[in-house]
């Protein structure tokens, strides 16, 4: 059985034989809020760590062409993430560090200072935005993770492994990525349960599309892993025609890849 402290929302695994009674007492092994289950036990029985679930969805937000809202959707899709209660950690893996920014930080601290600066805790790095937004920021000191890393054995699982210490706190973790292919991005696809490609409906963000989808089929194959990805349609124009055919392309080309929801915004 899975139970969710009422305060701080982490999620434990109960061994059946804790549950014979009618009310059962437990003490969250985070925040030691004692709360209430069904059972009938006096004093509270202590959750252990190790029964903790690892339960964040991480998801990727990519594209190889820049301007399609990737920020903007890691952003808006946070919020309202964390508006239902969910505990979400944003990653600016861009070394534009648009995201950083636009959440009102400077560009101090970043996930370069935790690998490269020997910081060992990821929670040093990481600020708390609101109640259940976090955010892992991004400074120009990330610009040189290829010129150190690029050449090791396993720099793609980077992101991913820093990631793995901490997705227990969080239900979802969303990644924002640069518009390229390299190191950022793939680690970044490396470290996803699943991918979100946003895209406008123009040819070279179609294009974008196409290339993100065969590098993700590649790293599936190399890796024997499985990365599902869902194309959103952003910045759409509903008056332009142009528009209108290339989302029926996308949609004969990625069909039942398209997610329903369009964000309109193109002029």
């Amino acid at each position: 059985m899975i139970i969710s402290c009422n305060k701080c929302h982490t999620r434990y695994k109960v061994k059946p034989e804790l549950l014979k009674k009618n009310i059962l007492k437990v003490r969250c092994s985070r925040c030691q809020h004692v709360f209430i289950i069904e059972t009938d036990k006096k004093s509270p029985i202590d959750l252990d760590k190790n029964d903790i679930v690892s339960h964040a969805q991480i998801i990727t937000i990519c594209n190889q062409k820049g301007g399609v809202a990737k920020t903007s959707t890691c952003i808006n899709l946070g919020a309202a993430l964390s508006e239902q209660n969910k505990k979400v950690l944003l990653v600016d893996f861009d070394v534009l560090a648009n995201l950083t920014l636009s959440l009102g930080y400077e560009k101090d601290v970043s996930f370069y200072q935790l690998v490269q600066a020997g910081q060992k805790n990821i929670d040093s790095v990481i600020k708390q935005y609101s109640k259940n937004l976090w955010l892992l920021p991004s400074n120009s000191d990330m610009n040189l993770f290829p010129k150190y890393y690029m050449q090791k054995n396993g720099f793609e699982f980077l992101l991913k492994n820093q990631l793995k210490k901490i997705s227990e706190n969080y239900d979802y973790i969303l990644i924002d990525t640069p518009p390229s292919m390299e190191f950022f991005t793939l680690n970044a696809l490396m470290a996803a349960d699943s991918v979100i490609i946003p895209t406008q409906c123009e040819y070279f963000s179609m294009n974008g599309v196409k290339e993100v989808g065969k590098i993700i089929n590649i790293l599936e194959d190399k890796y024997k892993i499985k990365l599902p990805y869902h194309i959103l349609i952003s910045l759409f124009n509903p008056k332009s025609t142009a528009a209108k055919v290339i989302l029926t392309q996308l949609n004969k080309q990625f069909s039942g890849k398209i997610l329903k929801t369009i964000v309109e915004g193109g002029q």
